[in-house]
Parts: C-alpha cells; structure tokens; sequence
C-alpha cells in the first residue's frame, strides 16, 4: 500500500465521520491503524436487444377535409409490414414506445356506416320520440302522499292520551253476615249488613273507541292518498301515461354520430403500428466472498469502471469473447434467449454486448483497539461496522433504558444526540422512539393540567359563588326593582360557578391539544408544572373578568348562561319522558 493509497483511504474515512453532527469522531480517520487494503473487482456480463414489433390494421377516423390519394392498397394483407421504411429507430438507442404509421395509397373516404352519411343517430333513450315515461311516478302522473296513510292523518286521541281508555272506580253494595255477641243470651248471633265495596272498571274511550288514535282526512291530497308528481306535473298524456322531454337529446330526437363526429364521412386507412421494446439480460460475477455486504451498495454509480469488451451490430454473433470461457458462455446463453423472442411479427433489429469491469476495495483497520471493516467505491467509504455505528447504538440501548425507568427527558436527549450520528439504518429506529417519548411529555404535561383542573373546579368555585354578591353593588337594587323575579337573583351565583367551570373546561382543552415534546426542559416536574401554571393563570383570567362583569352590573351574562341551562335540563327531561312512553306503550 503506498502512501498515496493511504491518504485517500483516510481521507475517505473522513468524509464519512464529517457526516456526524456532535463532531465526536472528527476526522478519525487520521488516527486509525490500517490493518489491510484490498483491491476487488465486479464483472457484468449485460446483453441489449431492440425488439420491433409490428401489427398491420384497419383503421377509421372522422374525415375532416383535405386531399386523399389514389388508393393501391385495399387489404391488410397486401402490406409487407417489414417493407415499410420508418425513421424512428436509431442504431445504438435502445428504445420502449409505441408508433403508428399510416400505410401510404391505403386512405380513402367512405359514408359512415354508422349514421349511412346523415351525421345524426336515433337517440337510443327515447327510441327517437323526444320524450319518455315519466321515470318518478312510471307515467301514472301521481305520488304516494307522504303525508297520510290511504288519505287519513292519525292523530293520537287528547282524550285518553293514546291509551284507548281509562279505569274508572266503580262501586256495588253487598250483603255480608258477621258474627255478633248477644249478651243478653250468651250465644253468637249472626247478624246481615251491607258493605260498599270498590271496583276499577275498564271504560272505553268515546272520543277513540278504543283505537287510541283519531283519524281525520288529509289537508295535502284532500283524502286521496296520492299528490301530483313534481316532475311532470301529471301533465302530457301519451297513451294514457304522464311522460318528460328526454334529457338526453333534449327532445331533438336525434344525437350527433359518435363515430364520424356529425362529418358524415369517415377516413379509413390501414395503419402499422410498430411497438419497440428494449429487452436486457445481465450476470455479475464478483472475486470476493462477501457479495451481500457489497451488493446493497451503489457500486455501480460510484465505482470507477472500464470497458473490457462493447460490440453493436443488428444481429451480434456466438462466442464473442473467447478469451474467457465464463464470461463468453454467458453471452451465449443471452443471445439464445433473445433469440427465441424474434417471430414472423417481432423482429431483433440490432444488439450490444458489454462486458463491465466495477472497481472495489476492502478495507480492515483498527481504531481505540477494536477492529472494523468497510469498502471504499471510488471516493466514498461505506462502513460494515465503525465506530460511529457502534456508539449509535450505545446510545439507542441507554435511550431505551431510561425510558423503561420514567426518565423520558433523558430518553430524548439521548435519541437527540443519537440522531445527530447520522447512521444510516438507525433514523427509523430512533424516530420511533422519539414518537414514544414525545407522546409520554405531553402525557405529563396533560397529567398537570387535569390535576390542578380539578382543584381549582373544588376550591376556587365555592369562593366564586360565596363573593358573588360582594363583586355585585348593582344586584340589591336589581333586586329590589324586580322583586317577583327573586327566584332568578338566587339562581344566578350557581350559574355563574357553572360559567367559570365550562370556561376553565375550554381552557384545558385548548391547552391539552398543543405539543409540549418541543419543549426543552431538563426535568419531567417541569412539564407537570407548566401544565399547572397553564390552569391557574386561565383561573385568574377567568375570575378577572367576571369580578370585571360583575362589578359593571352586567349580571345579564350569567343570566342568560342559567336560562341556557335551564332549558337543556326540560329539554333532557322531556326526552326522557317520552323515551318512557313508548317503552310503556310497546311492552
């Protein structure tokens, strides 16, 4: 190894480290101990055909003007599809594309078979009619009301309350023997009295008959049960049946030929249509033992190559490299497999063999006692192992055992300085292990807004409510003056407590929904505490305001606030009420 060779190895090894972002192992090549330095080299066998293939077609456009040739050719066969000239292929320029080209004295014009010359076809919807069934009511030119059933409303019966009746107490005298002790005598006497006795007597409504609903006839289709169709308006009979202008024509009866584009003429012609395929087969033989390090590198782009052998021809001959039994086989097997693709239809119209030799080298040194290994293609070191690598891992192993132990701050400054390695094949290790950690920080922090959440909801709501009064000179007067309302006055502390619950409720919220993983902080209780401070400073805010409020007289906000709520508990209720009904009514 001469010195050369040794300065751009440890120039390689530094444009690797320069990689690093902590500069930890700055120019570490210059401290290595290069143990070995072997040279490798990687042959490629590549054969290239261009394939032509080529289809002789009739084919049919709209004639649009212009002039047309006499016509010499009439049929598909009559055309030799190899003996048409075409300038689109380049020798040497392997190509995959598709080109058309019209064979020449084959145009000529024809009527269009499809209209016979008119330029217009029946419309296929309305069979030329200019008009269909109605489709929304079949042509019977009504609807089902939607509104009744068989032209009767049911309405359920105010009498009974849809029960179809009622207990009604009811009452009969009996007759009833007792025994009696007749003193006189001595003996038990028996002795006959009327007794009242109750009963509860099902009594069928009058108003419902039993029916639980009243029925009455419908005020949209008059007791009918059928309304006119909103489409065709029960309007333009044909045959007894309602029917619309078809919308496909629009009632013109005809549509413009597709085929000839309304021209009336077409064009027809017989086309070639040459489809050119770039078919490569190619073998790598490598004089080193460990290809799979080798071969997920790009050593194609960055090894410097020669040519050892390139031959171009249209058709390329048997045994083109005898000097090397290997690698001439190879180009044989290629050139017979090709050589199955060309048919009557697809013909080989030239190739190119290129026998490819890439250049490598294997390095092995030692660096802080440990030895590594890595390849050097071109200018570009790619190590196997190194020490960068090494201590990335290192790194990755430390990160997951802080976070196993709840320290995720130290977690992530760790995955910082490990991301900052630059390791290819660690980025997605380690990005998932921040995405662990960041979510983890912002459970903190979310653990400190809900913890002094609720002590704020417990303590400071009761002070709210106790000094509402004190933060309201205007209330005694307002009390005063609307003396009947005083229910409302007496409510309006709770609804305010509930006011600055649900607006300290949004604020958590609000708070809960940023990222503090961005944050740097050096301790985990630094994050509980920004979640607390967050909670406390909206607290202060809140009580601010409404002490403001207050103090103005402006008690109409936490008025209108207990109103609100007011009526989503009737409403709730209601909902309920009638949820019970219907159960009732079912079972």
């Amino acid at each position: 190894m001469t010195s050369q060779e040794e300065q751009h190895i440890r120039n390689a090894v530094n444009a690797y480290a320069s990689t690093d972002d902590t500069e930890y192992f700055l120019n570490y090549g210059d401290d290595i101990e290069i143990t070995a330095y072997t040279p490798y080299e990687i042959d490629e066998c590549r054969l290239e055909s261009q394939l032509d293939s080529r289809s002789v077609v009739e084919h049919q456009q709209p004639y649009k003007g212009g002039s047309v040739g006499p016509l010499t050719v009439t049929l598909p066969s009559q055309v030799d599809r190899w003996a048409v000239e075409v300038s689109s292929l380049v020798r040497g320029r392997f190509q995959d594309v598709v080109h058309y080209y019209t064979v020449p004295g084959s145009e000529h014009t024809k009527t269009c078979f499809t209209c016979r010359g008119s330029g217009e076809v029946d419309c296929p919807t309305c069979g030329a009619q200019g008009f269909i069934i109605c489709p929304s009511c079949h042509g019977s030119g009504t609807w089902k009301c939607p509104s009744c059933s068989d032209g009767k409303v049911a309405k359920t019966c105010s009498s009974c309350s849809g029960k179809g009746g009622r207990y009604v107490q009811k009452s009969k005298q009996e007759q009833v023997s007792r025994p009696r002790q007749d003193y006189s005598s001595g003996k038990t006497v028996w002795q006959y009295e009327y007794v009242t006795k109750y009963y509860d007597v099902w009594e069928t409504c009058q108003s419902c008959n039993g029916r639980r609903e009243i029925f009455s006839t419908c005020g949209r289709c008059e007791g009918t049960g059928k309304v006119t169709c909103m489409r065709c308006h029960g309007q333009n009979r044909r045959n007894g049946r309602t029917t619309v202008t078809c919308e496909t024509c629009s009632g013109k009866k005809k549509l413009i030929c597709k085929t000839c584009e309304g021209n009336k003429t077409l064009l027809e012609s017989i086309r070639i249509i040459q489809e050119l395929e770039r078919r490569s087969n190619h073998q790598v033989y490598v004089h080193l033992d460990d290809w799979d390090e080798v071969k997920p590198l790009p050593w194609r782009k960055e090894c410097p190559s020669e040519v050892l052998f390139e031959e171009t021809k249209t058709e390329l001959p048997h045994n083109l490299y005898p000097s090397n039994d290997t690698y001439n086989d190879c180009l044989n097997r290629f050139l017979n497999s090709h050589a199955k693709l060309e048919t009557r239809h697809c013909h080989i119209r030239f190739q190119r063999a290129v026998i490819t030799r890439f250049h490598y080298h294997k390095v092995e040194y030692d660096y802080d006692g440990k030895s590594y290994t890595g390849y050097i293609l071109g200018d570009t070191f790619h190590p196997v192992n190194s020490p960068i690598i090494e201590y990335a891992d290192d790194l990755i192993e430390d990160a997951k055992s802080s976070l196993k132990h709840g320290s995720a701050v130290n977690a992530r400054r760790i995955l910082q300085e490990a991301q900052a390695l630059n390791v290819k094949g660690k980025s997605s290790t380690i990005q998932d292990l921040l995405l662990i950690v960041n979510t983890h920080l912002n459970v903190i922090t979310q653990l400190g807004l809900k913890i002094m959440f609720w002590i704020v909801a417990l303590f400071a709501t009761p002070f709210v409510f106790q000094y509402y009064d004190a933060f309201n000179p205007v209330l005694p007067y307002a009390k005063f003056v609307n003396s009947p309302d005083w229910f409302c006055y007496d409510i309006l502390p709770v609804a305010q407590c509930i006011l600055f619950l649900l607006l300290l409720r949004f604020s958590r919220f609000i708070s809960s929904e940023e990222d503090y993983s961005k944050l740097d902080y050096n301790h985990a209780l630094m994050y509980v505490g920004l979640g607390v401070g967050k909670i406390m400073l909206a607290a202060v805010v809140i009580f601010i305001v409404l002490a403001v409020v207050n103090y103005l007289g402006l008690s109409i906000v936490t008025s209108i606030a207990m109103w609100l709520i007011w009526w989503v508990v009737k409403i709730v209720f209601y909902i309920v009420a009638i949820i019970i009904a219907l159960i009732s009514k079912l079972f």
